[in-house]
């Protein structure tokens, strides 16, 4: 693996099954997102963008673990919800979610819910509409396939879910992150001034030590099957 560091952010370059494959540390957030994601474009020439990491599942269905392929991609901001025209020539969900199924990973086609704050699920799922394919929580999505549409490259969106359904988060993101990236000192404040989200914190931890597991056994899964158009390979 190689590492360089462009415009003050790491891109790391690696092989896997003879593609080149480049990953680039952005941070949270969608403004984070379309930085890193315009910075990969114009630094490396990709031929597909991909939005990987952790999300929060917001109807009960998916666990702790479990994949998500985005097939649906929303965003969520003061106005409301809304779904922007998705990049041309993305891979097949349904083909993907099949793969990972056939080497036994829990795998489901669902809908990216691109938020900019953390928000509370029972209220965000009840404006939903009810037939939404399984539908997450994240950050970035969103704003990388905006770029990827801008570029004319397709996209690929999949995350393992790091908190379900049942777990409310008890703080907000400016309590954890200085710059887009989690700050220990923040943490430890948060800790020392709200003692009750030590619990939450030590199982989201736990949580997201499951969830980088299979993300990772879905990674070294999924990209070898993408051709370098980005479709799947049946």
């Amino acid at each position: 693996m190689r590492r360089e560091k462009v415009d003050g952010l790491l891109i790391h370059d690696a092989l896997l099954a003879d593609r080149l494959i480049c990953l680039v540390e952005g941070g949270m957030g969608a403004e984070a997102a379309s930085r890193a994601a315009a910075l990969l474009i114009k630094a490396r020439r990709p031929r597909l963008l991909l939005s990987a990491g952790f999300c929060g599942a917001i109807r009960t269905g998916s666990i702790v673990g479990d994949t998500i392929i985005c097939d649906r991609l929303l965003t969520l901001n003061a106005e409301g919800l809304s779904a922007p025209p998705p990049p041309e020539g993305s891979p097949s969900a349904a083909h993907l979610t099949s793969t990972l199924r056939s080497h036994g990973i829990t795998a489901l086609a669902g809908s990216f819910i691109t938020t900019d704050r953390i928000v509370s699920k029972p209220e965000l799922a009840q404006k939903l509409p009810h037939d939404l394919p399984t539908p997450v929580l994240e950050m970035e999505s969103a704003a990388v396939a905006a770029a990827a549409a801008a570029a004319h490259l397709p996209f690929l969106g999949f995350r393992t879910v790091s908190d379900d359904a049942a777990e409310e988060l008890l703080f907000s993101l400016d309590e954890l992150t200085t710059a887009n990236r989690i700050s220990i000192p923040k943490v430890l404040m948060l800790c020392l001034t709200h003692p009750r989200t030590i619990p939450q914190l030590a199982r989201l931890a736990a949580n997201s030590a499951v969830a980088g597991k299979n993300l990772g056994l879905a990674c070294r899964l999924l990209l070898p099957l993408l051709d370098s158009a980005g479709t799947s390979r049946p």
